[in-house]
């Protein structure tokens, strides 16, 4: 029988940075990586800003980087900002490239095309019946059912080839000035290259329904105002829970379990980056056996954050009309420093910071219902250190 330190299941971006970081803080151990698909990373791209790699990890990701630059806007009906920080993405096929490399050079297992029907807490059972032991089992296969209530962030994206250049060399976080309906509707654009860009059109939503076709007709129309010829590339969508109740935690008997699943992401923004990379920094700073230590000491840092950012969503969707909703992130990039906003994106905000942020808040709320609804269920006091 073959023990594993580490037996990884699902190959999506959680999993993959832990590869990474097992590669650099723990060289030798051996590592099996189970994945369903026939590749690493899925159809997906996924973004971050320079506050949301914490100071000495840089070297550990920048070589997933298939673009970046030194600034990037947010665009609203009243207003343009241009925010003074470093933005990069990662696209699914260089997460593949480099993650896969990784494995072979460290003769680490990577099981493709390969399914885990029981996953426990040292070993997991393949369809095939074969077991699989390790020391410490992680399960990040993707976003599940979080329970309780919660908002939706959706989206559809294509990567289309144009014929001229883009007219924006910096990316567009927020292109607020299309019509707002389904809730918060902003366009999310990525200028890879002149002639190479992602276009995205995104919903903060009540509802998980994502009309498609509607979808792709209004992204034709935005792109036909910037180029005049254009050929689709790849095209992704997705629907994300924006919870405002707590996740489901891992089990004393069970896998740790990472990534969405495990609640390893950003509820107010969805952005799943910064907190997955910290997540997989914990459990590399240890033996195999220490990880669930580990990454509890990480969660109890984070409930806080996790709290007053499940308020938001709780605010954002139970207590302002869908058709204001872009107020609420327009006097955020109107008013609040950058400082501010990328301790926020990277969950790494204070107490004064999460002052700041609800103070002189368009549209008007009810603060103190908010409060009062965001206790509803079982909450960690939100003191921030």
């Amino acid at each position: 029988m073959t023990e594993y330190d580490y037996v990884l299941v699902g190959g999506g971006l959680q999993n993959s940075l832990l590869v990474l970081a097992l590669a650099k803080r723990r060289p030798a151990a051996r590592v099996c990586l189970v994945e369903t698909a026939d590749r690493i990373g899925g159809n997906h791209t996924w973004s971050y800003h320079a506050a949301d790699v914490p100071a000495g990890a840089e070297t550990l990701v920048e070589s997933l980087e298939v673009a970046s630059w030194p600034r990037y806007l947010v665009r609203f009906a009243t207003f343009t900002r241009v925010m003074q920080s470093r933005y990069a993405t990662v696209l699914a096929d260089r997460l593949n490239e480099v993650v896969q490399n990784k494995m072979a050079e460290h003769h680490w297992l990577l099981r493709l095309r390969t399914r885990a029907s029981i996953v426990a807490a040292n070993r997991i059972t393949l369809d095939t019946g074969e077991e699989i032991f390790g020391r410490c089992v992680i399960d990040s296969r993707g976003p599940r059912d979080l329970g309780g209530g919660c908002g939706y962030q959706k989206f559809l994206g294509l990567e289309v080839e144009t014929a001229t250049p883009w007219p924006e060399r910096l990316p567009i976080v927020m292109d607020a000035t299309v019509p707002q309906d389904d809730g918060f509707h902003f366009v999310y654009s990525l200028p890879l290259t002149p002639t190479r860009v992602i276009v995205e059109d995104t919903y903060f939503s009540d509802g998980p329904r994502l009309d498609s076709d509607s979808v792709r007709q209004r992204l034709a129309h935005y792109l036909g105002e910037r180029v005049s010829e254009w050929r689709v590339v790849r095209e992704e969508s997705g629907v994300l829970p924006m919870p405002w109740q707590l996740a489901l935690p891992s089990l004393p008997d069970g896998p740790l379990v990472g990534g969405y699943a495990g609640g390893w992401f950003h509820p107010a923004t969805g952005y799943s980056f910064p907190v997955a990379l910290r997540f997989a920094l914990a459990v590399a700073a240890v033996p195999p056996q220490y990880a669930r230590r580990a990454t509890a000491a990480l969660a109890d840092r984070f409930h806080p954050r996790w709290w007053f950012s499940r308020m938001l969503n709780r605010l954002l969707f139970q207590l302002v009309p869908p058709d204001a909703r872009w107020q609420v992130f327009a006097r955020l990039y109107q008013t609040l420093p950058p400082s501010i906003l990328a301790r926020f994106y990277a969950l790494e905000f204070t107490a004064s910071d999460a002052a700041r942020i609800l103070i002189g808040r368009p549209p008007r709320i009810d603060l103190f219902r908010t409060l009062r609804l965001s206790r509803r269920k079982p909450c960690l006091s939100p003191s921030l250190s």
